[in-house]
């Protein structure tokens, strides 16, 4: 198949949505078919097999966000795609939609929870969200990265037509590759490990206070945020308030063998999330056989079961998570061990060459669905 993936987000940022593309379209492309992927930014250097095509950001996007179909209808007229596989229902996903209805070329539409979660800016905008409905209610076929994503789209498509539930998937070879310990960090201080975009649907200022609430009980233990985002801040100030600043550091963006020693050498990982997708901090973890205290959204469901191999706890409840915290630090080693295998062997159901099968199984479906209707896959526009 010759796929455009067409996704406002890409490498080289390193957020969930941008590192799944990545290994999709690496694998799409080791599994023999042409990837092309279109992507929003800045031209930059990536070591990649398949070609990237960068365009601008537009104009106003939240006003006119199908502006960017242009820039798809240039590289289809180029490339003639089979099929176009498309993060996100605005601005990409109304882009697409609408050019397959043109060209007949199928859109699969592939949502990680952030453009349809009640609390979203998207359905804070009715004029950004009527767009996002018409992306996912004209989409030949939809993914949705899990169960709670799913209900988002079946809200909005109803449950007649294809909708796919793929869950984001991980490498448990690569995080557990040998890493050297970071040359800013005592690879003998006992630390928790709060990973990810520092922005407020993580919860991470729910996480300091736990902290604050079960100081005495964990002990020498600290607290390291790596990651960066708007929350910083006010992140910093609320450690500052708490007298937290000596067990509390903020490491800035880590990746490569930097994220992978601290996700292996954490005594546990601290999910606090109010708003979440798939996330794949928490198959990271999982993959590393760490405990890891979360939250009770339907995100982590698969992953993580109530003292089987976390503790689950509502959001926002900081002294639940305080306890949460204080019983995986004092785990005995043991149930230490009896979690590490559990989890292991959970992530061996997201390696990544059984999720990409998945996805081009989707993909696959809907090109012959599109020829079978006499649709025309392989034609340019004029």
């Amino acid at each position: 198949m010759r796929i455009c993936y067409f996704t406002p987000v890409f490498l080289p940022d390193v957020g969930g949505a941008e590192v799944v593309s990545a290994r999709l379209a690496l694998g799409m492309h080791r599994a023999g078919h042409h990837v092309h992927v279109l992507t929003r930014g800045r031209p930059a250097p990536l070591d990649v097999p398949y070609p990237v095509t960068w365009y601008p950001k537009t104009h106003l996007p939240h006003w006119r966000p199908e502006r960017v179909l242009k820039h798809l209808r240039r590289l289809h007229a180029s490339e003639r795609f089979d099929v176009f596989l498309v993060n996100y229902g605005r601005p990409t996903g109304v882009a697409a939609v609408r050019l397959s209805a043109e060209t007949g070329v199928p859109t699969v539409l592939v949502s990680h929870g952030g453009d349809l979660h009640p609390q979203g800016e998207d359905r804070a905008r009715p004029h950004v969200f009527k767009r996002t409905q018409e992306a996912y209610r004209r989409a030949d076929a939809c993914v949705a990265i899990s169960p709670h994503v799913g209900r988002f789209i079946e809200e909005i498509r109803g449950t007649g037509r294809p909708t796919f539930e793929i869950p984001n998937g991980i490498d448990p070879d690569e995080i557990n590759t040998p890493a050297p310990p970071p040359h800013d960090i005592d690879p003998q201080q006992p630390f928790a490990l709060a990973l990810g975009n520092l922005r407020p649907a993580k919860g991470f200022d729910t996480a300091l206070d736990a902290l604050a609430h079960a100081a005495a009980a964990l002990g020498p233990l600290h607290l390291y945020f790596a990651g960066v985002g708007n929350q910083e801040p006010a992140l910093r100030a609320q450690a500052d308030a708490l007298s937290l600043t000596p067990r509390v550091r903020f490491l800035g963006q880590r990746t490569g063998p930097d994220k992978h020693w601290l996700i292996q050498n954490c005594r546990l990982g601290v999910m606090p999330s109010v708003e979440e997708g798939h996330p794949v901090v928490g198959l990271e973890y999982l993959a590393a056989g760490k405990p890891v205290a979360c939250t009770t959204l339907a995100a982590f469901d698969g992953m993580f079961e109530h003292h089987v191999n976390g503790w689950r706890v509502p959001p926002r409840d900081a002294p639940a998570l305080a306890r949460a915290m204080t019983t995986a630090y004092r785990l005995p080693p043991d149930r230490a061990a009896e979690i590490n295998h559990t989890s292991r062997a959970r992530a061996a159901a997201f390696g990544w060459p059984r999720i990409t099968a998945r996805y081009l199984d989707v993909l696959q479906e809907a090109v012959q669905r599109a020829q079978a209707r006499g649709r025309t896959t392989s034609t340019a526009p004029s």
